[in-house]
């Protein structure tokens, strides 16, 4: 009989902790084919992941700890179905690793790898977000607004959302013994939604930015040998900063099936040094205007456009984006993103100014066309 009992009593306890606790496997894969009409001086046919987001998989998990408290945490991997590598450089988590603890009344608070607050509140009233993915990134995502970096050794805290507006702050910690200051990031964000309005403003500010979010081997010194870790010429010649801040803002607003988005950003390098690839030094600073909208022709089809324009000192690049989703179902699209991209005057570099779309090799040229299509499901 006492062996009846306990075995009950085990069961029950088992039953319990399961009902408060929780792991969810999920992910995306996201595969399509690419035209370019221009990298390097030719044209190319190419198979390509994440046109809409990379390709993921991840674990997440929460654990009720009693009195409104609850415990989870984040695991993301990144990787390329085209040929099955790692993402993120290799890293096992190179897209998140967290753990946090949060209540509804109070918010969270989030230890270790995760997206800075600029990507997270800015991108969905962009149309890198909307429709467009990577190819709607601005000038070579020189604004983050697409999330091509993401913060290490983070502390991150949401407030909880009343009224409509939610708080985040974010710090990373640079882990440079007797510098405190070396590599550290500073990143604030203020969101507010109500009914077919959304509007958010972003700041972030990385010391050294190289070593700090680009994956730099080395930090750069003046007047010798720098690996640089960008390859884009939009912005590759100011990567020995020894700080990137980007401030930003916009707003969305859905009037029946039309959506309207206007964002703004600016980014500005501070005290770059002279290097082997870094000619030019000194300050430099990226205004960019975006205009984006989108039209639910049925619930399943969603036609999408917009215009970029971005100020960086003599240069300047012009963004036209195209798109469209279809649902197949609530787990499963098809997509097709256009982008062409125009640019003028003399770049970082300092050499004649040419269109070089996110994660594209540069046109030889002013202007240069991307087209992707592809499939996108989520599991």
């Amino acid at each position: 009989m006492k062996k009846v009992v306990m075995m009950l009593a085990c069961g029950a306890a088992a039953s319990l902790a399961h009902a408060q606790s929780s792991v969810t496997l999920y992910g995306v894969v996201d595969e399509g084919l690419q035209y370019t009409n221009n990298q390097g001086g030719k044209s190319s046919w190419a198979m390509s992941q994440g046109g809409l987001g990379s390709s993921k998989w991840g674990l997440t998990g929460t654990e009720d700890l009693g009195g409104g408290l609850h415990a989870f945490f984040k695991l993301e991997n990144g990787f390329n179905p085209s040929n099955g590598a790692l993402g993120n450089n290799g890293a096992l988590f190179g897209r998140m690793a967290y753990v946090g603890v949060g209540s509804d009344q109070y918010g969270q608070i989030r230890l270790g790898k995760q997206y800075d607050l600029l990507f997270e509140s800015l991108v969905p009233l962009s149309a890198a977000g909307k429709f467009a993915g990577g190819l709607g990134a601005h000038a070579g995502d020189v604004d983050n607004v697409w999330g091509d970096f993401n913060l290490n050794n983070a502390v991150k805290y949401l407030s909880p959302t009343l009224a409509g507006f939610q708080f985040g702050a974010a710090y990373a910690f640079g882990n440079v013994a007797g510098s405190m200051g070396r590599n550290q990031v500073v990143n604030f964000s203020l969101t507010y939604g109500n009914g077919p309005l959304s509007v958010a403003a972003a700041y972030i500010k990385v010391n050294n930015p190289a070593t700090a979010v680009w994956n730099a081997s080395t930090p750069p010194v003046a007047n010798e040998a720098f690996a640089n870790p960008l390859t884009t010429p939009i912005y590759r010649g100011y990567a020995s900063a020894s700080s990137l801040q980007i401030a930003g803002g916009g707003a969305k607003y859905q009037f029946g099936a039309s959506n309207f988005g206007l964002l703004y950003t600016n980014a500005q390098f501070h005290d770059a040094v002279v290097t082997t690839t870094t000619p030019l030094g000194g300050n430099a600073h990226f205004d960019t205007l975006e205009g984006n909208y989108t039209f639910n022709v049925t619930p399943a089809l969603l036609l999408g456009a917009a215009y970029s324009y971005t100020w960086a000192g003599d240069a300047h690049y012009g963004q036209l984006n195209l798109g469209s989703t279809y649902l197949l179902s609530k787990r499963t699209l098809l997509y097709v993103s256009g982008v062409w991209q125009h640019a003028s005057g003399t770049n970082s570099v300092g050499t004649e100014a040419v269109a070089a779309n996110n994660n594209i090799t540069p046109s030889d040229t002013p202007n240069q066309v991307v087209v992707r299509v592809g499939i996108r499901h989520s599991f």
